[in-house]
């Protein structure tokens, strides 16, 4: 399943400017131009500089860094010194995900990273990625429940994402600790994933929408107005699944079902029953297709 995460600090604080998050966003940028520095291969270079990642939002693919900064931290009407200012939402996928996404960019072609796909293909990749991460935003806008206010879909919001392709090892990871890989070594294989700074206030300014706040949707009044509060995580992150499967035509294994997960992490021995018996009884049908295939394939050559 996609995992949504409605925020992640990485170590920054969001009180204040965006601006170290920004920057910390564009760190895949500033390695490529590194690598452009120490080449002289007018084609590497070419390729390294296709490579680079904008920001983007509902509306552009091109945005820079500083115009990023610039409206995130003046999209703050009313918000007192101590108030988070944005949220930084990540989006990252399974491999199964990754490979099928990259099936489609590529015409069902197996690739094992990105540094495998030529331009072309690259920028199908990321096109695809983007109208996910658009529709992503487009169900955090809905979550709210603001509709009555004005907020419908990702447009109201005051966004920027960025895609990135790599991961890196950590001190703490296990194959660090085990002498495998070195802390900062790219992890191996597709980890692509997307990072997003949103404003705390919509793009008119006049609402507050918090995803991390406990309540999942509760009516308040003030003053006779009537206005909804509250942010459901739970129906955020499956209403993402949902969107990948109908988006890509994603046959998703039961056991990859966020539902199915959290009921096997969650939920009562009997539940957690009813869903295993659900996965293995999958799990068989899928096996008996193969094997049909196979038959076919044999009667096939002896033909």
């Amino acid at each position: 399943m996609p995992i949504s995460k409605p925020h992640s600090t990485l170590g920054a604080e969001n009180t204040g400017s965006c601006s170290s998050l920004a920057n910390y966003l564009d760190k895949e940028n500033r390695e490529l131009e590194l690598l452009i520095n120490k080449e002289n291969s007018l084609k590497e270079i070419n390729q390294f500089q296709n490579r680079k990642q904008d920001f983007f939002n509902h509306n552009r693919t091109d945005i820079g860094l500083v115009e990023v900064i610039d409206s995130i931290d003046n999209n703050r009407r009313k918000l007192g010194k101590k108030d988070a200012k944005y949220y930084a939402p990540t989006i990252s996928f399974s491999q199964a995900e990754l490979n099928h996404l990259v099936s489609l960019a590529t015409d069902k072609k197996e690739v094992t990273d990105v540094w495998q796909l030529n331009s072309e293909e690259l920028k199908k990749y990321n096109d695809i990625l983007k109208i996910y991460i658009k529709k992503v935003m487009d169900n955090y806008a809905e979550n709210f429940n603001r509709q009555s206010k004005g907020l419908h879909t990702g447009q109201g919001l005051v966004y920027y994402a960025k895609i990135e392709h790599f991961r890196k090892f950590k001190g703490t990871d296990p194959e660090v600790v085990e002498g495998v890989f070195k802390n900062g070594d790219y992890k191996p294989g597709l980890n692509s994933h997307a990072h997003v700074i949103v404003s705390r206030k919509d793009k008119t300014q006049l609402l507050k929408l918090d995803p991390t706040t406990k309540e999942r949707s509760t009516q308040r009044s003030i003053g006779g107005n009537a206005y909804q509060v509250g942010f459901d995580r739970t129906k955020w992150t499956e209403k993402n699944e949902k969107a990948f499967d109908l988006l890509f035509n994603y046959r998703r294994p039961e056991r990859e079902k966020f539902r199915n997960q959290n009921i096997l992490k969650n939920g009562s021995p009997r539940e957690r029953d009813v869903v295993n018996r659900k996965i293995k009884g999958q799990a068989i049908k899928i096996e008996n297709e193969i094997k049909k295939e196979k038959t076919q394939l044999s009667k096939g050559f002896k033909r």
